[in-house]
């Protein structure tokens, strides 16, 4: 069962339902067949058991489809999945402003990545990012050390406590190898670009009474320009697309005192007092030219896993990861806040009282905004057994990340306006304070340049102390089957921070983080055997836990999840699944301070119609508004305030095994996901919609919006978590796997499908419930009713071929839009793997992803390329070799 990579959900007039996203992954409760004669922990279950057929749903992918994809990224791994959905971290990924810049996230049910859990060998992994962030870096772990994923499609609280709303990833690294691999790898588009190149060394060896695993990863992405795919941002006009470009411009904008809006001259050695009215079209800035499809990024991780056993009942197991990640984007050209000029200001050509604003500045050479991180995340654990055969555990885990990120140049906003006031500037030769010429391209003198200019550079981190002990048994043997529980304790400490630059603190663009909180609990589970091979079942089981939390921050909860199997015959068995889940703020939310970005935003007044159009005309806004470039400068952070949020899950679902065909299978799983008083920060397009929908239902998110009085462009926007919102996932997953084995070739068909039957949230009590089923979001991704994943492997003795096609339906544009962008269809994604045994301890591999180039599909509300970032593939076909030696 080869691969996980990319796939295409067939539009497959030979299923019954329209298909849409599938993933090559393994499902452990959807096995074919369960051999297994010793007891094992699965992900979703404190309780070691030898069924793998759980009442949750847990899809496994193994080391085998991990290493056939030719995927370097447990981010990209995760990302295809059917269940997955919306912005992730994105780690190659030009556009993302939050949580960790170039930081690889996983996002289930498009719920967010805080309600995800990640788990690394079954323990809770350090935040990753630059500092205060919210997910711990996936990319942290090598993808070659890993022996398998389980990836838990349920609430999990109970049994992992906090955060587990979505699901849980639970990593498992290979502490088991012996022997020496060496991996290489490199891969580009066929446009030239996204050059990547990897170097994995795992070497593993028996000793008198353990093991031990060294790995040695090297991973390095070249850069994909935006602008060598997409010539220019688009927009929607007269049913055809046209370019349309930034409102801050090469030679700077001003408002004059008459309220007329001016562009200063843009022609290199042109007049450089010249002006004229402000014309988009005409003077407006291509950014896409300072826009990365896919970022430059190095990363190298070292690991170490050894066991030993202390004596016949005591074995100690440690692990110590470390992981250093550089990244880098190209950004546009810097600038800075509005400042008042006066009219006799030396360079001021217009006569008048202005305000300069909107100004790119070119003079100074193309920014780069850059990251580094340093991660490492250690364990060690006491594993023993009682003379009752009970099993204990008894560990501790400590995790810390600290983590740089700056841009090459950046304007004080200060210094700036001290060049623009000739009551502190001279034009003396070397003077302290210069006079600046900013009105005009390259007209500014480099002692200005000089002065105004600065390297600005923020650091921050976060830790993570864990202790935990454990007992796991059988309490006594019933008819049925053993009456089995786990018990423990767990004690956690978290912290994060981040100091940001003096001057960008000065400006105001952002404030400092500093938070921290502490956990204690205790959590019960028990195993019930309620019959066995009775009439009506061959197996009745049930499984019980509960979970009490103590926060320092916000005092106590309890968690429940009741489980139930339902073996009918050796053919079919039921599942369900009823659990509560709770998630407590993170530290940004909790104790976060101002940050400023310019994030992208959709201004409804622009082509507005019905209420919409008379809210905004009541605002002062007029009917041929045109809203000035994509972005809005946003303000960000936290909320002392903010509490936990509470959710209730129910999963039932079907495993059914042919009985005619061994290697047959077909799992059938139904979710349903509410979330009360749910932590929620509003975007600023659903902001400004929704306030200019009902100006008094919606008040308090007009009261969030500044507009500016002359040209009636938004200039501020303000959002802040809160607990205000009630969130409802609803859906359906489906998988069809199949194997045959003929003569000496192995065919192997593997086919994820989701259906969303309901995604909504309402952002506070009387509100309108935002239905996302089958709509595209600017910033949240795609809500599409189909997603599916087929997967097709044929293998002999000495090859292996694997054909994948990804499926992403049709959806609706959240904001509407003209004919072309209002609606997106669906789109397929095909794949192709191969590899070749040159000899037992050579194997050559080589893959084309995207094989047939499909480009992505226009989008109103685009969040950069013109298209959904979040879901689409931006960077275009792409191949790869590798190479795999033992020795």
């Amino acid at each position: 069962m080869l691969l996980n990579k990319s796939y295409l959900s067939i539009c497959c007039a030979l299923a019954i339902i329209p298909t849409q996203q599938a993933v090559a992954q393994l499902t452990s409760d959807q096995s074919i067949s369960t051999q297994a004669t010793e007891r094992i922990e699965i992900t979703g279950s404190r309780i070691k058991q030898v069924d793998l057929e759980s009442a949750s749903p847990v899809t496994v992918i193994n080391a085998e489809q991990i290493a056939f994809s030719g995927i370097s990224s447990v981010e990209e791994l995760l990302q295809e999945m059917t269940a997955s959905a919306g912005p992730a971290g994105n780690a190659t990924n030009a556009y993302w402003t939050s949580n960790g810049y170039a930081t690889a996230q996983i996002n289930l049910r498009g719920l967010g990545i805080k309600r995800t859990l990640v788990l690394l060998n079954g323990r809770r992994l350090v935040a990753g990012g630059t500092g205060a962030n919210d997910s711990p870096d996936l990319n942290m772990i090598p993808v070659s050390l890993i022996k398998r994923i389980e990836v838990l499609k349920d609430g999990a609280s109970a049994i992992y406590g906090a955060d587990a709303i979505a699901g849980v990833v639970n990593i498992i690294t290979k502490d088991d190898f012996t022997g020496a691999q060496l991996t290489l790898k490199a891969g580009a588009s066929d446009r030239g670009d996204a050059e990547n190149q990897e170097i994995n060394l795992t070497l593993g060896g028996d000793f008198q009474r353990g093991n031990m695993v060294v790995n040695l990863n090297y991973v390095n992405t070249g850069n994909a320009l935006q602008s060598e795919r997409n010539p220019c941002p688009l927009t929607e006009s007269g049913s055809k697309l046209e370019c349309f470009y930034s409102g801050s411009t090469i030679g700077g904008r001003a408002t004059l005192a008459d309220g007329s809006e001016v562009q200063f001259n843009q022609t290199a050695n042109g007049n450089g007092n010249s002006y004229s009215q402000y014309n988009n079209s005409e003077h407006g800035y291509n950014w896409f030219e300072s826009l990365n499809s896919y970022s430059p990024m190095q990363r190298l991780n070292i690991a170490t896993l050894v066991n030993y056993e202390l004596s016949s009942t005591v074995q100690l197991n440690t692990e110590l990861i470390y992981a250093n990640r550089r990244s880098s984007q190209i950004v546009t050209p810097r600038g800075f806040t509005s400042v008042a000029v006066a009219s006799d200001f030396i360079y001021n050509p217009t006569g008048q009282d202005l305000t300069l604003k909107n100004r790119r500045n070119v003079e100074v050479d193309n920014p780069e905004f850059y990251q580094e991180t340093d991660t490492l995340q250690t364990s060690i654990m006491l594993n023993g057994e009682l003379a009752n055969d009970w099993q204990w555990q008894i560990g501790y885990s400590y995790g810390r990340n600290t983590g740089t990120d700056g841009w090459s140049y950046d304007f004080n906003d200060e210094r700036v306006a001290q060049t623009l006031d000739h009551s502190t500037c001279s034009n003396e030769l070397n003077a302290a304070i210069p006079c600046g010429d900013y009105f005009g391209v390259d007209e500014l003198s480099q002692a200005v340049i000089d002065y105004v200019t600065y390297q600005r550079e923020g650091t921050g981190g976060n830790e993570l102390r864990a202790w935990t002990g454990q007992l796991t048994g059988e309490i006594l043997a019933l008819e049925s089957g053993s009456l089995a529980f786990a018990a423990g304790l767990e004690q956690r400490d978290e912290k994060g921070w981040r100091k940001p630059d003096t001057i960008a603190q000065q400006n105001g663009d952002e404030e400092a983080i500093s938070g921290s909180y502490q956990v204690k609990e205790a959590f019960f589970e028990l195993a019930i055997p309620l019959a066995k091979d009775a009439a009506w079942a061959n197996n009745l089981d049930a499984d019980i836990a509960l979970r009490y939390s103590d926060y320092s921050t916000f005092g106590s909860d309890t968690t429940f999840k009741l489980g139930l199997t339902w073996r009918l015959n050796s053919a079919l068995m039921l599942r369900a699944v009823r659990s509560s889940a709770f998630r407590t703020p993170t530290i940004t939310e909790l104790f976060g301070g101002t940050n400023t970005e310019n994030l992208i935003t959709v201004d409804p007044c622009e082509g507005a119609t019905g209420t919409i159009q008379a809210n905004c005309l009541a605002a002062g806004v007029p009917s041929n508004f045109i809203q000035d470039g994509a972005t809005v400068k946003t303000s960000v952070g936290g909320n002392p305030n903010v509490g936990p949020e509470r959710a209730n899950t129910l999963t039932l679902g079907a495993v059914w095994q042919s009985p005619y065909a061994d290697n047959l299978a077909i799992t059938l799983d139904y979710f349903d996901i509410k979330i009360d008083n749910a932590i929620n920060a509003v975007a600023g397009s659903n902001m400004l919609r929704l306030c200019y929908s009902d100006p008094i239902a919606y008040a308090e998110y007009c009261h969030n919006i500044v507009r500016d009085d002359n040209t009636h462009q938004v200039t501020e926007l303000e959002k802040r978590p809160m607990n205000a919102a009630n969130e409802h996932v609803a859906g359906i997953d489906a998988n069809f796997k199949y194997k045959s084995d003929y003569q000496d070739y192995k065919f192997s068909l593997n086919w994820d499908i989701t259906r969303l039957l309901t995604h909504e949230n309402t952002a506070f009590s009387g509100a309108e419930t935002e239905i996302l089923l089958g709509k595209i979001t600017a910033d949240r991704g795609i809500f599409s009713k189909w997603k599916s994943n087929l997967q097709v492997s044929l293998a002999a003795q000495s090859w292996k071929l694997n054909y994948s096609l990804r499926y992403i339906g049709k959806a609706d544009d959240e904001n509407g839009g003209g004919p072309i962008g209002s609606a997106v269809p669906s789109v397929v994604y095909n794949d192709i793997q191969a590899s070749y045994m040159l000899a037992d301890d050579l194997i050559i591999s080589s893959g084309i992803d995207n094989l047939f180039d499909k480009q992505p599909p226009f989008l109103t509300s685009w969040n950069d390329a013109n298209t959904d970032v979040f879901t689409y593939d931006t960077v275009g076909r792409r191949g790869y070799i590798k190479v795999n030696y033992a020795f």
